[in-house]
């Protein structure tokens, strides 16, 4: 579980750097994607850099929950606070699912749920 916590720390220090294309190409699943609150993204949008959020000045992590699933899956949860040229203050919560696939952990699915006020 500690290795998928690390993953989701290397996430964000490539998002800190400008570049998340690497991450996706190493740790995504083929058939895995990316939540966002204006769309989804695929493995192969994610890899040809379609999702640029950095880079970023200043990026802290809350500590993280993790759910051991059947399966086997883990599923991971935190929040994030972000600030960068193009992002002026990101605050957001983090559901990551991880499988475990051979000797490591690979990435199935992440969601960014923007902090706000829900409608419901």
């Amino acid at each position: 579980m500690d290795q998928a916590w690390k993953l989701e720390q290397q996430y964000w220090q490539d998002v800190a750097a400008g570049d998340t294309a690497g991450f996706y190409a190493r740790y995504l699943t083929v058939d895995g994607y990316v939540v966002l609150s204006d769309g989804v993204l695929t493995r192969d949008a994610l890899v040809a850099g379609q999702e640029r959020p950095g880079p970023l000045r200043d990026v802290t992590l809350s500590e993280p929950r993790m759910l051991l699933l059947e399966g086997p899956g883990l599923l991971v949860t935190y929040s994030v606070a972000a600030i960068g040229d193009g992002t002026p203050g990101y605050r957001a919560r983090i559901t990551s699912l991880y499988t475990w696939h051979g000797h490591e952990w690979a990435l199935v699915l992440r969601q960014h749920t923007p902090d706000g006020p829900h409608a419901f």
